[in-house]
C-alpha cells in the first residue's frame, strides 16, 4: 500500500482489478461442479470457443440467468486528508474515520460509443425489466494484497469439505455444509466484499463512490448520500440467487438468442439500443452469441458476464 503525500494523503492499492476478479473466480469455482445441478460459470469467452468447446453441453442446460460485475480496487483517503472526497464527506454528515475508501469511474475510451458506467447503467435496467437480475460494481474492502490473499485462503479452508461434498442443494441455490445450509451471506470471504449499482447516468468520468471501510455509508462524488446505494457482496448473490427455482425469469436455451436481442434492442427506439459487436444478431447458435456478447462486454467495457446455469439432473 502506497502513500501520496502531494494528492491529499492518498492510499494506494498493491493490486490490480484483475486480481478482484481472478479471486472472485478461483472462490466461486470451489463451489461449481458440473455433477451438481446449479453452478455459477463465467460467460466471456466468444463464440468460437463456445462453439468448439462447449456447444456439446448445451443439451444438459435446463436454464440459465445472467448478471454481470465490472471489479473495481480501492484507494484510501485518512480522515485528516484535504481531499475533495473528505470534505464532501464532511459536509453530508457522513463518516470519515479513519480512512474513506472509494474508487473513480473509468474514462470514456476513444473508440467506445459510450462511458463504462453509462453502459453498466443501461444494462442494468434492462437485467431489472426483463430478467430481475443485475450488473453491479463490486469492489473489496481491503487494500493491501497480503490481507485480501489471507482472507480469501481462510474462508476457502473454511468451506473446502463442505464444497467438495454438497455444493448446492438439488434446487435453488442454497449452499450445503455436510447437512447443514447457509447462505452466500454467510461466506466470509464475500462478505468483505461490497457491491454498488450504478445509480445515474453520467457526462463525464469526473466522479467517484466512497464508503467507509466497513462498506457503509455509500457516497457518489457529485457529492450525492446514498444510503441505500451498497450490499455486501454475499447477500447481493442470495438476493440473485432467490428465484433460481422459478421458471419466470430463468431463460432457455431455445429463448436465448430472442431474450439476448430483447435486453439489446429494448424497446426498439434506435437511441436506446446498447452498443453491441457488429454481426451479434446474425449468429445462429443463441448460447455462442451470449458468449460473444459477454466477450465484446470484458473486452470493450471490463464488465463480466456470469451465468447461474441449471442442469439437467
Amino acid at each position: 500500500m502506497a502513500t501520496n503525500k502531494k494528492n491529499g494523503n492518498r492510499f494506494e492499492t498493491d493490486y490490480t482489478e484483475d486480481v478482484v476478479g481472478f479471486a472472485l473466480d478461483s472462490f466461486l469455482s470451489i463451489a461449481s461442479f458440473p455433477r451438481f445441478s446449479v453452478t455459477i460459470e463465467p460467460f466471456s469467452r466468444g463464440q468460437e470457443r463456445w462453439l468448439g468447446a462447449d456447444a456439446r453441453i448445451v443439451n444438459e442446460i435446463t436454464g440459465f440467468k445472467p448478471f454481470y460485475m465490472q471489479f473495481k480496487k480501492p484507494s484510501a483517503y485518512p480522515d485528516y486528508s484535504t481531499s475533495n472526497i473528505v470534505k464532501h464527506r464532511n459536509s453530508l454528515s457522513l463518516e470519515t474515520s479513519s480512512n474513506t475508501l472509494f474508487f473513480g469511474l473509468r474514462e470514456k475510451g476513444k473508440d467506445h460509443a459510450d462511458y463504462q458506467h453509462n453502459i453498466l447503467y443501461r444494462w442494468r435496467n434492462r437485467l431489472k425489466k426483463y430478467a430481475n437480475s443485475d450488473a453491479v460494481y463490486v469492489c473489496p474492502l481491503f487494500l493491501e494484497r497480503s490481507a485480501y490473499r489471507f482472507h480469501l485462503h481462510l474462508s476457502a479452508l473454511r468451506r473446502w469439505s463442505g464444497f467438495g461434498r454438497y455444493p448446492w442443494g438439488s434446487r435453488g441455490v442454497t449452499i450445503e455444509d455436510y447437512g447443514t445450509q447457509f447462505r452466500f451471506a454467510d461466506v466470509p470471504f464475500l462478505a468483505e466484499h461490497i457491491c454498488i449499482p450504478p445509480h445515474t447516468l453520467v457526462l463525464d468520468a469526473k466522479h467517484s463512490y466512497s464508503f467507509t471501510e466497513k462498506g457503509k455509508e455509500l457516497c457518489f462524488h457529485s457529492p450525492t448520500s446514498l444510503p441505500d446505494g451498497v450490499t455486501q457482496l454475499g447477500s447481493w448473490f442470495d438476493s440473485l440467487a432467490s428465484d433460481i427455482d422459478s421458471d419466470d425469469y430463468m431463460f432457455s436455451v431455445q429463448q436465448s438468442k430472442d431474450r439476448l436481442k430483447q435486453l439489446i434492442v429494448g424497446d426498439g427506439k434506435e437511441e436506446d439500443v446498447i452498443p453491441h459487436p457488429e454481426g451479434l444478431f446474425g449468429i445462429e447458435d443463441g448460447m455462442a452469441a451470449w458468449s460473444e456478447w459477454g466477450k465484446y462486454l470484458r473486452e470493450t467495457y471490463s464488465i463480466h458476464q456470469y451465468f447461474f446455469i441449471v442442469w439437467n439432473k
